[in-house]
C-alpha cells in the first residue's frame, strides 16, 4: 500500500467507511520504514480511523529462532528436534528475515553445505562451512550475489528486464528478444534466459506476464547495469516496442514512453524530441481516460519539460495541448494551486479567445470545487459576455431572472414533443462552448445564487430550441421542467 496512489487510497477508504456495508473485510500490508507521518497512506489511515472504522494492526517482522526451525523442518521433512543446529546457523546468519532465510537455504543448497544424502536416505550439513559463509547486509547485495554466479547471458536478459519494472507481457519481452542490436547488451537468448529464472526462482510467469517475485530482486538486476549505460538501456527498449507498437496491446504505449523519458537525454536530434513530446501528450490522454490521473500528470509533466526547449511560437499547438491536458489532470487530483499558474500560462501565450477556452473551463470548474462561486460566476460571466451571451446587468437579477424564465416558457408552448425530439444539432462552436459554460456555472450557482441560475438554465434551453441541441440540453430541459414546478 506505501506504492498505492491517490485515488486507489480514496477507493479502500470509500469502500471501508461504508457504513451499509456490513460484509467486507479488507487486508493490506504496507512496510512502515518507508512511510512517514506526511505521508499518504498515513494520512488515509487516520482518517478511516476517524469515521470510527476499526483497524487492526499486525506487524509482522523477523521470524523467531523457532519458527526458523519449524520452517527449515518442513521444508527437508525432517524432525524440528532434529534441526535444530542448522535452523541456529541460519537464524544467526539471517537474523529471521523471511526472504534472506529462503535465499539462504537456497545457496547453501547450491554450494553442498546442505545436502540429501543417499545413502543415509536424509538431509545432512556442514555446520563449519555454513558458519563460514559470508552473508550480505541487505536483499539486494543477497541477490546481486546470487545474479553474478548467473551465465552471462541470463544476467544480461535479467539487466533488460529490470529496465521494464517488476512485471512486463510476454508480447514486449518477445519484440525486444528478438530487437535489432541486442547482442550489444550481450543478450543472445532472452526468453531461455527468463526461463532460466524461473527456475531459479527469481521470475514468475502466469496469464502471459513475467514478473520479479519479489522487488528485491528488480532492484539487484538493475543495479547490475553501470549508471553510465542505464539510459542507453533504456533509449534502445524504448525505441524497440515504439517501432512495433501496432502490433502490440494498449499498454505499450506506456512502456514506449516509460523508457523514453528514462533515456531523453541521449535524444539530440529535434524530430525526436517533438515526437516523444506528442508521445508524453498522448500517454497522458490515455491515462486521463483511464482515470489514472497521477501517472497523466507525470506523463504530462514530462512533455511540458521537454517542450520548454522550445518556444510557444515555434511549437504552438503542442504548448496548448499540454497545457490544457495538465489543467485538467490537476484539477482531477485537486491541486488547485498549480492550476491557477497552468491557467496563467495559457492565457499570457494563446492566441485567441478560442485557445483559450480549455483553460476557462478547467477554472471555472476548479473554483467551484473550491466552493468559490462569487469568483467562477464573475469569470465565467465575463467568458459568456465575450461568446456573444452576456447576462443583463440588472440590480433585481431575481427580475431579470424571472422574465427570461417566462419567455422561455413561451417559447416552448407551441412546441410539440417531436418537434424538440428532432432538434437539430448545435454546430455553432461559440454556442457550444456557451452551453458548456452555463452548464458549469448552473452547477456553482444553485445554491449560491438562484437568480442567476435561473437565468442560466432559461438561456440554455433558448439556444437548444433556436440554434440546436448539444449534451448539455438535456440537462437544460430536465432542470426547466424542475423550475417550472416549483
Amino acid at each position: 500500500l506505501q506504492w498505492a496512489d491517490p485515488l486507489s487510497l480514496d477507493l479502500i477508504e470509500s469502500l471501508t467507511t461504508d457504513s451499509e456495508n456490513k460484509s467486507l473485510l479488507f487486508i493490506g500490508s504496507y512496510r512502515d520504514n518507508e512511510i512517514n507521518e506526511m505521508h499518504q497512506l498515513t494520512v488515509q489511515l487516520h482518517s478511516i480511523e476517524s469515521k470510527h472504522v476499526s483497524i487492526n494492526k499486525i506487524k509482522v517482522g523477523n521470524l523467531s529462532k523457532e519458527y526458523v526451525n519449524e520452517l527449515i523442518s518442513d521444508a527437508i521433512q525432517t524432525s524440528p528436534q532434529l534441526t535444530h543446529s542448522l535452523a541456529n546457523a541460519v537464524y544467526r546468519k539471517t537474523s529471521g528475515n523471511i526472504f534472506f532465510v529462503l535465499e539462504f537455504l537456497k545457496s547453501i543448497c547450491n554450494e553442498g553445505f546442505l545436502y540429501f544424502s543417499l545413502k543415509f536416505n536424509q538431509w545432512e550439513w556442514n555446520i563449519p562451512l555454513i558458519e563460514s559463509k559470508n552473508t550480505s547486509a541487505n536483499a539486494v547485495d543477497l541477490m546481486l550475489c546470487k545474479m553474478k554466479q548467473f551465465p552471462e547471458d541470463v544476467q544480461s536478459a535479467l539487466k533488460l528486464f529490470s529496465c521494464l519494472g517488476t512485471d512486463c507481457e510476454e508480447c514486449i519481452l518477445s519484440l525486444i528478444a528478438s530487437g535489432d542490436g541486442i547482442d550489444e547488451f550481450g543478450c543472445t537468448d532472452m526468453m531461455s534466459s527468463l526461463e532460466f529464472s524461473i527456475e531459479e526462482g527469481l521470475l514468475d510467469y502466469s496469464d502471459s506476464i513475467y514478473k520479479f517475485v519479489h522487488d528485491q530482486i528488480q532492484i539487484a538486476a538493475y543495479s547490475l547495469i553501470p549508471e553510465t549505460d542505464k539510459k542507453k538501456y533504456h533509449l534502445w527498449i524504448g525505441n524497440q516496442v515504439w517501432a512495433n507498437e501496432s502490433a502490440l496491446s494498449e499498454k505499450a504505449i506506456f512502456v514506449t514512453v516509460g523508457q523514453l523519458n528514462n533515456g531523453k537525454m541521449l535524444i539530440t536530434e529535434e524530430h525526436q524530441i517533438i515526437e516523444l513530446i506528442r508521445l508524453n501528450l498522448q500517454a497522458g490522454g490515455k491515462s486521463m481516460s483511464l482515470g489514472a490521473f497521477a501517472p497523466a500528470s507525470f506523463y504530462l509533466e514530462a512533455g511540458i519539460s521537454l517542450v520548454g526547449s522550445f518556444s510557444w511560437k515555434e511549437q504552438y499547438d503542442l504548448h496548448l495541448r499540454l497545457y490544457e491536458s495538465y489543467a485538467e489532470a490537476k484539477y482531477c487530483t485537486g491541486e488547485f494551486e498549480e492550476i491557477n499558474k497552468v491557467v496563467n500560462e495559457i492565457l499570457a501565450n494563446a492566441k485567441c479567445l478560442d485557445d483559450k477556452l480549455g483553460a476557462y473551463f478547467t477554472l471555472v470548474t476548479s473554483l467551484n470545487a473550491q466552493s468559490k462561486t462569487q469568483e467562477s460566476t464573475k469569470v465565467g460571466l465575463d467568458i459568456l459576455s465575450s461568446l456573444g451571451e452576456p447576462m443583463p446587468v440588472h440590480l433585481d437579477m431575481k427580475a431579470t431572472g424571472i422574465i427570461e424564465l417566462k419567455k422561455t416558457k413561451h417559447i416552448l408552448e407551441g412546441k410539440t414533443d417531436d418537434e424538440i425530439l428532432t432538434l437539430k444539432a448545435l454546430g455553432n462552436n461559440h454556442k457550444i462552448a456557451a452551453m458548456r459554460l452555463m452548464y458549469g456555472l448552473a452547477l456553482g450557482c444553485f445554491f449560491d445564487r438562484r437568480d442567476i441560475y435561473v437565468w442560466l438554465i432559461s438561456k440554455m434551453v433558448q439556444i437548444s430550441i433556436s440554434d440546436g441541441i448539444c449534451k448539455e440540453s438535456a440537462f437544460a430541459f430536465a432542470t426547466f421542467s424542475a423550475l417550472m414546478a416549483t
